[in-house]
């Protein structure tokens, strides 16, 4: 997914916030510590930051719930809106060091799994949020949990990796939506021949963008096992070279072998790509379902979907997929003091009706909070019905940044021919390696903590959220 950057981000970060992880919860950072939870008003006061939405609108219901919360308890909040997402990370250690009062940050469980995580940079949500869990629906909150322990709560849409296509003009063509290779062979072939077409459009010249496709190859070539998979090679227990591995390279690199995607897509960027489709200029679209509302709303013809095709015998479509961009986590060097603010607040701003009002400001196509969702169409229809229950977690969102950069790297190197699929399976083990042994990278931190780290993330004080719930 898009967030990748957030991940290269963070782990420079990293260092700066294992700094304190030997400390105990609320020791670390003094004066930070002293500054959290001031009376500012009758009730004290909430800090939460967050980058500036992307819809104007869900600013606007941001601050009126926040109004409303204060009226009904006497509790201020500071909506921090700053920068974008990938730049939430440094703006959040940043806060650490100057001792400013974060109470709540809005961070994707990515970056959390990836590096703030194993640094300490969060609090354990476990007992905290257990009272909201009931007001998720079922499995929305399952990728906020590393080694059992629930770090953020989901504050946003899920997503998952889509493929749209002109629907106006298959019907046009007699053409149906392709579920197998070989008929997304027959389809491209056919909308090769109209002039000025290409089959396929994907936003190529985005490096990060090319563990997409290889997430939905690599499902596919490990039997539907990827997770396994992945986690065994995190572990050290097998090797990335391996038959799966090389062989999503190879699938990738078919789809340009076989002209589905040309080298108009080497160059063309997430802006690109939608113009081009809703230009009209090529018929089918692989991308994310982030992109979904700019996508509908450029086109005028009809949009239709199809799940990535099954390339592999005896595997099936299985899509990447994610609940937690955008989640709502605790800082670690959050006061403790103020848990009983910060708590009503994320108490009140997962009620239903407030949910729906910032949330449904933009299109849903899952509905993560029981009850909070925006109008469905064919396409949302699609998605919650073929690809939730059929899709892997994303990739990205389990191995380290770095390992996300390597793999990048070495599927346009292989697309090019500079790299074998061998070679490139090899390129990304040796990232991974350099990884583990210059930064001491474990994957199951979470094993390995000592009492006091453990210390650090866990909330000395437990609100009971009971007596506010509506």
């Amino acid at each position: 997914m898009k967030k990748i950057l957030a991940l290269l981000c963070t782990a420079a970060l990293s260092i700066g916030m294992l700094a304190g992880c030997g400390s105990p919860s609320g020791s670390q950072g003094g004066e930070a510590s002293g500054n959290n939870g001031g009376e500012t008003g009758k009730g004290g006061k909430v800090v939460m930051l967050a980058c500036v939405p992307d819809v104007a609108e869900e600013q606007t219901a941001w601050e009126e719930v926040a109004a409303a919360f204060q009226e009904e308890t006497g509790i201020e909040v500071e909506l921090r809106f700053q920068g974008t997402w990938d730049e939430i990370p440094t703006l959040l250690q940043e806060s650490k060091l100057a001792g400013d009062q974060v109470d709540i940050v809005r961070v994707g469980i990515g970056t959390i799994s990836s590096t703030l995580g194993a640094a300490g940079g969060v609090k354990d949500l476990t007992e905290l949020a257990a009272p909201l869990l009931d007001r998720y629906s079922e499995g929305m909150t399952d990728h906020c949990y590393i080694g059992d322990h629930l770090w953020a709560l989901p504050y946003y849409d899920a997503s998952s990796y889509m493929c749209l296509y002109n629907k106006t003009l298959f019907d046009e063509m007699g053409l149906q939506a392709p579920t197998t290779w070989d008929e997304l062979l027959t389809v491209s072939r056919a909308l090769s021949e109209k002039d000025g077409m290409m089959p396929m459009i994907f936003q190529g010249k985005d490096g990060w963008a090319w563990p997409m496709m290889y997430t939905e190859t690599y499902n596919q070539a490990t039997g539907n096992n990827a997770i396994a998979a992945v986690e065994s090679f995190l572990k050290g227990e097998t090797s990335f070279v391996s038959d799966a591995s090389v062989q999503a390279f190879d699938l990738v690199k078919k789809f340009y072998d076989d002209q589905v995607l040309t080298t108009a897509s080497l160059d063309t960027d997430e802006e690109g790509m939608i113009a081009t489709f809703a230009q009209g200029k090529a018929g089918m679209l692989f991308a994310g379902t982030w992109d979904y509302e700019t996508i509908k709303n450029s086109c005028d013809f009809e949009v239709g979907a199809f799940a990535f095709p099954v390339m592999v015998e005896g595997s099936h479509a299985e899509n990447g997929y994610g609940v937690g961009d955008y989640a709502l986590a605790v800082p670690s060097f959050a006061s403790d003091d103020n848990l009983e603010n910060t708590m009503r607040f994320l108490e009140y701003i997962t009620r239903q009706e407030n949910a729906q009002k910032i949330l449904g400001t933009s299109t849903m196509i899952y509905e993560v909070l029981k009850g909070v969702s925006t109008e469905p169409d064919e396409v949302t229809d699609f998605l919650n019905s073929q690809i939730a229950d059929n899709s892997a977690k994303y990739l990205d969102w389990i191995w380290p940044s770095e390992v996300n950069d390597a793999l990048s790297t070495a599927i346009v190197a292989s697309i090019s021919g500079e790299m074998t699929s061998q070679e490139a399976a090899a390129y990304v083990q040796k990232a991974y390696d350099t990884v583990c042994e210059e930064q001491d990278y474990t994957y199951a931190w979470w094993e390995s903590w000592t009492e006091e780290q453990w210390d650090n993330v866990t909330p000395a004080v437990v609100p009971d959220l009971s007596q506010y719930m509506k």
